[in-house]
């Protein structure tokens, strides 16, 4: 099919590709045997069935198909042929892409697009410079090189300096509230129109390894749907900390945190500044699957 792409997910939402896959195909088919007849002088019709299983997010699935067969044959003969057609997520979130592209519900944003495509509730499909949330990633940092610090800073058989270990801590409490969802924002610029910025929260359990760590800085196509759009003139934006207790932190005791981490980001190297909110023109979007 034309705008098939051989796509390698690294992420995969299954439950969402099923789903939607269902409802555009009619629903899918128990598992039936594929058999094929033949007699004489007779045509016969055979059926192609499957199904499909959603225990293993990368395993392989048989999926429901239909199909006629009208053969005919002057020879007085009879055989079965018996077999199963196997298909895998990848597979199915290919020939789901296909569905929405044949029916023109998926808009490329590599390409010419009206700003309508924005709008919620639009399929689209983009390719981005995929990062971490910065205060993630910055947290990460800073615990890292504070452990290294403390590591080659404190004499063996010596205890730890008390102020530094107790900013350590702080630090871990405040690293635990920022992932304890099992969800993780992805911040992305748009590399056709970069002053377009995508956040992308992502469910850890739909990685191929269960961890973005083979997507960060790295150029990938997402695939999903508009959940909100933020025009860069309202004065708006998204939140980092949603759906953490962070987000309800008055906003005095936030900015205290904000600006203590960034004092000691400043005497380390630290890929960003420490930021709770991106600014409009931004997009959030559900992602259905991030691939090369």
């Amino acid at each position: 099919m034309e705008g098939r792409r051989l796509a390698i997910p690294i992420y995969l939402n299954q439950r969402i590709v099923f789903d939607l896959l269902a409802i555009v195909e009619g629903g899918f088919s128990q598992l039936q045997t594929i058999k094929k007849a033949e007699s004489d002088e007779k045509g016969s019709n055979s059926e192609i069935s499957g199904e499909v299983g959603t225990k293993n997010v990368f395993a392989f699935l048989n999926l429901g198909l239909k199909a006629g067969l009208n053969q005919k044959d002057t020879q007085s003969m009879q055989k079965h042929v018996q077999e199963d057609r196997v298909f895998t997520p990848a597979s199915l979130f290919s020939r789901l892409r296909d569905n929405l592209i044949e029916r023109k519900l998926l808009v490329s944003l590599d390409n010419a697009f009206s700003m309508e495509a924005l709008l919620p509730g639009a399929f689209i499909e983009f390719s981005g410079i995929l990062r971490k949330n910065p205060m993630v990633a910055n947290m990460e940092g800073l615990i890292q090189m504070m452990e290294a610090a403390l590591l080659f800073t404190v004499a063996p058989g010596k205890q730890k300096p008390k102020a530094e270990q107790e900013v350590l801590t702080q630090m871990k409490k405040f690293y635990s509230m920022l992932t304890q969802t099992g969800s993780l924002d992805l911040v992305s610029d748009l590399v056709i129109k970069p002053e377009i910025k995508a956040v992308i929260p992502v469910q850890l359990e739909y990685f191929s390894n269960q961890s973005p760590a083979d997507i960060i800085d790295g150029q990938f196509v997402v695939i999903g749907k508009v959940v909100r759009y933020i025009p860069e003139d309202i004065g708006e934006s998204v939140s980092l900390l949603r759906g953490t207790p962070l987000a309800y932190l008055p906003e005095d005791n936030l900015m205290q945190f904000i600006e203590a981490f960034n004092t000691l980001s400043s005497t380390l190297s630290t890929p960003s500044e420490f930021t709770t909110q991106i600014p409009g023109p931004v997009l959030l979007v559900v992602p259905i699957a991030i691939y090369a």
